[in-house]
């Protein structure tokens, strides 16, 4: 980390609460996606006290047009008064019990009506949870023991070395288990089919962000898979809400064993569940997939009203036509520059980023760097990547869009 060599800790607020939060607290935040080392200490915002809409107050009291939206949780915009309405109508009414809200139910059924190909639900508190439950389900269904990865899918023992550059060692994790996954890179069916084909008795699950891959591709690795008896989970966290009513796999007509969701389910509030039909999902409970908070009720309730939100919406993702188009400029824009070679533009209407072409290591990469210096000059907040939500107004769209191509003109 590299902080403004003009500026000292007793400068401002940030910086004196990043000066005492780096003691205590491994790289300055429990998330490791929020970490101030990735962002620009004494220059961005680093740390946050109130948010409404698209736009949050930092430490300092700087006002910023949030691009990020809490990694791409707060779907629906901060403080949404509908959630919030339905989440203190329910902390009203106690936030967990000691035997199940009726409200887990209601929610099931919903996501079942929406998707409308699945017969059972498992709500789990993360992401990574959830994705490591249907690997265990996959395993506990083949008697099989090897996973295929394809990008990163978590912080859990199984998932970790297919994404960091590091030995599993150094990761606390031990060789023997690390070697129980597979890694074939995103949209390289080739790979897939060799390694599913080369280790097809012992494979139980394959898992894909399908978001990530070709239509044609997702659909030939599917099948393949299938055909060895490997149980395909598609590890849509990300993605789920925020390409489509039904994921990707709904926009592609492309569907998994075991579907992943979370990131924007309860509009920020902690909520993952695993979609798929009765005879793997039931067997959550054979594999002990658990924990004490997966049914506390505030999530439950938050969900219910994005539900109703979603069920509202004319059109979903709101934000998707003008991101298209923005996406569209920005590549013709880096080619009328001479640009073409030194950056792209990646992802999709649920997320896009530039950055210079094979670097590695995104965080590294100096055009991202450039990015979120000029971004910071605007008071627009964004870690490289471009995450929208229902409450951009036209207006903070086309900024943003005039900012990104600033960026691109002074590079």
């Amino acid at each position: 980390m590299t902080n403004n060599p003009t500026t000292s800790a007793s400068d401002t607020p940030s910086l004196a609460w990043l000066a005492e939060v780096e003691k205590v607290i491994p790289a300055g935040c429990s998330t490791l996606a929020k970490t101030p080392y990735r962002l620009l200490p004494g220059r961005g915002a680093i740390a946050a006290l109130h948010a409404k809409d698209a736009e949050f107050t930092d430490l300092d009291g700087r006002a910023w047009l949030d691009c990020e939206m809490a990694m791409g949780t707060v779907t629906w915009g901060h403080a949404r008064p509908e959630v919030e309405e339905a989440v203190v109508a329910r902390l009203r009414s106690g936030t967990s019990f000691s035997v199940p809200d009726p409200l887990e139910l209601t929610l099931a059924q919903r996501l079942l009506a929406r998707f409308g190909v699945y017969e059972s639900v498992k709500f789990a508190k993360s992401g990574a949870d959830a994705v490591s439950g249907a690997v265990r389900i996959a395993r506990a269904v083949t008697g099989r023991d090897l996973v295929l990865a394809t990008e990163y899918h978590g912080w859990h023992d199984w998932a970790a070395p297919s994404h960091y550059s590091v030995q599993p060692g150094e990761l606390g994790i031990p060789q023997a288990v690390a070697a129980l996954t597979l890694t074939s890179p995103p949209d390289d069916p080739q790979r897939f089919l060799d390694l599913v084909r080369g280790h097809s008795a012992s494979i139980a699950a394959a898992v894909l962000c399908p978001n990530r891959w070709s239509a044609d591709h997702l659909r030939t690795v599917v099948e393949e898979a299938r055909r060895h008896g490997l149980v395909v989970v598609f590890d849509e966290v990300t993605s789920g809400i925020r390409m489509g009513r039904r994921a990707t796999c709904g926009e592609v007509d492309v569907w998994p064993d075991l579907l992943c969701i979370s990131k924007g389910m309860a509009n920020g509030l902690p909520l993952a569940a695993v979609l798929g039909d009765r005879r793997l999902v039931l067997r959550g409970e054979d594999v002990r997939m658990s924990n004490a908070h997966s049914s506390e009720s505030l999530a439950l309730a938050a969900a219910l009203a994005c539900e109703d939100l979603m069920d509202a919406a004319p059109i979903w993702p709101s934000w998707r036509a003008r991101t298209t188009t923005m996406m569209a400029a920005l590549r013709s824009r880096i080619a009328e520059l001479g640009l073409g070679g030194r950056v792209e533009v990646r992802g999709d209407h649920s997320s896009f980023s530039l950055g210079t072409p094979r670097v590695a290591d995104f965080w590294t990469d100096p055009f991202r760097a450039h990015v979120l210096a000029t971004l910071a000059e605007r008071q627009i907040f964004t870690k490289g990547y471009f995450v929208f939500s229902d409450r951009h107004t036209p207006a903070q769209l086309d900024a943003v869009e005039r900012a990104i191509d600033a960026a691109l003109t002074s590079y």
